[in-house]
């Protein structure tokens, strides 16, 4: 109904069901401005150079109702839910700075919680979250920061069964010059743990599904271990409604944080926006990159502005005319 009442570009943006039995339907379709007419038989003509601006387009003041159209086209892009795009935009709606970019950041700082996982707790940090999302690559990432910064963290896996899980963080290690610990069960996790008290210990885990009641319950006894933090790391990417479900799974067995991977190449970031606004897990620390060196980034509310509204890339010089 959408598409015929829209055309095949329109996009859902939400539904809800209503008290009397209706279901209310938003959708939106993207409008691209035609190309300029041209005059028949004669050439085109270069539009008039204006002098280079001393900033950039994005840092021009805009008032209020257009920065609120530039946020709204931008939260529909990346199918944010309608709910939480709401509360964005009310939010950004307060910032006086007639920078949407900007007014962004400030409505997603008033509606999530950013904080990383703090790096100097001694409470071991544990890894979770679904199959292919990027737990051992993160875990390798996580530890060359610390190496980096002059630490030497313990690092574990309890993925021990999936092929070749323990060769590839190890490779990861070896360069770092730092040992692979394994632990099988709960009961091998809490005994290194114990030998382990006070030193920075970072934990990967194998790839749950967080529908499978039994695999939970394994991993509520593995966070049982010890006084573990868990953060969940998640792909950008999925849809919001998944991505927001599967947290609120992981969220209720204790899980603080979630970290976002594959930035680098995912187009739609609603997912993650849904995700921690339906739990209220911390957004702080990120992958935006498949290089293990320098291969996290500190998700601030304005570099995850950034993220969803990128600054437009410099347009290339006019060529000169043929005569």
């Amino acid at each position: 109904m959408v598409k015929e009442t829209l055309g095949d570009e329109a996009i859902i943006v939400s539904t809800r069901e209503e008290p009397s039995g209706w279901v209310r339907i938003t959708a939106a379709v993207e409008q691209i401005a035609p190309p300029p007419e041209k005059h028949a038989g004669l050439p085109a003509e270069e539009p008039p150079r204006k002098p280079a601006a001393p900033a950039q387009a994005d840092e021009e003041k805009l008032d209020p109702d257009e920065i609120t159209e530039r946020i709204t086209d931008i939260l529909l892009k990346h199918r944010v839910p309608g709910a939480i795009s709401e509360k964005i935009i009310s939010a950004a709606a307060l910032d006086g700075s007639g920078d949407p970019r900007r007014a962004l950041a400030k409505g997603l700082a008033r509606t999530f919680h950013f904080a990383p996982p703090d790096e100097n707790s001694r409470a071991p940090l544990i890894l979770v979250g679904p199959p292919g999302a990027g737990k051992t690559l993160m875990t390798a990432k996580l530890a060359a920061q610390s190496v980096m910064e002059g630490r030497r963290p313990l690092v574990v896996t309890t993925d021990i069964n999936r092929a070749g899980a323990i060769e590839q963080l190890s490779a990861f290690l070896n360069i770092l010059d730092l040992p692979l610990n394994t632990a099988e069960d709960p009961q091998a996790l809490q005994a290194l743990l114990k030998h382990a008290a006070g030193q920075e210990v970072i934990i990967d885990t194998g790839g749950l599904n967080p529908f499978d009641p039994q695999e939970m319950k394994y991993l509520a006894k593995l966070l049982a271990s010890g006084n573990l933090r868990a953060a969940l790391v998640m792909p950008a990417g999925l849809d919001a409604e998944e991505a927001a479900e599967m947290a609120l799974t992981f969220d209720i067995l204790g899980v603080k944080h979630l970290i976002a991977t594959r930035l680098d190449f995912a187009r739609r970031l609603g997912g993650i926006l849904s995700a921690a606004a339906k739990t209220g897990l911390a957004l702080g620390t990120a992958s935006h990159t498949p290089q293990v060196a320098h291969g996290t980034i500190a998700l601030t509310p304005l570099k995850l502005a950034e993220l969803l509204m990128p600054a437009p890339a410099a347009a290339p010089a006019a060529q000169k005319r043929k005569a």
